[in-house]
């Protein structure tokens, strides 16, 4: 039953993950661009393929946990370093982001911390009693 939850769990996380690059890449139309008035046209162009590189970047994460976590599901543990990278990523990121500019970045601090316990739990040994 705990497996199951947490395996759930894996999967909600990932999604959120994922579906996480639509909320980014709408932010730069109704927030970030227009602040950038009077920015050089090169540097506007730059920093709007970066933003949508990053929008980018989190769906195909999303869809990478997910083919983890039907991984998983068959038990087998060899990707588990894909979810382990994401989550230090998310939790370095996050924990900075969430220090230098405002409290909402501590969503991605939390995505870590539930990715990679649910990490942990999925793949460890099983405990095996004593015959």
């Amino acid at each position: 039953m705990a497996r199951k939850f947490v395996s759930v769990l894996f999967l909600i996380v990932s999604l959120s993950i994922g579906l996480g690059a639509l909320g980014h890449g709408s932010q730069w139309i109704r927030h970030v661009s227009p602040q950038l008035d009077g920015v050089e046209p090169r540097v506007f162009q730059l920093l709007e393929v970066i933003w949508y590189w990053v929008s980018g970047t989190m769906l195909a994460y999303g869809v990478l946990l997910v083919w983890i976590w039907r991984s998983l599901q068959r038990g087998e543990r060899n990707l588990a370093c894909v979810p382990w990278t994401v989550a230090v990523l998310y939790l370095v990121a996050g924990t900075w982001a969430a220090l230098w500019l405002g409290p909402f970045f501590w969503v991605f601090t939390v995505q870590a911390l539930l990715l990679g316990t649910c990490t942990w739990m999925l793949t460890r040994e099983p405990a095996r009693g004593y015959c």
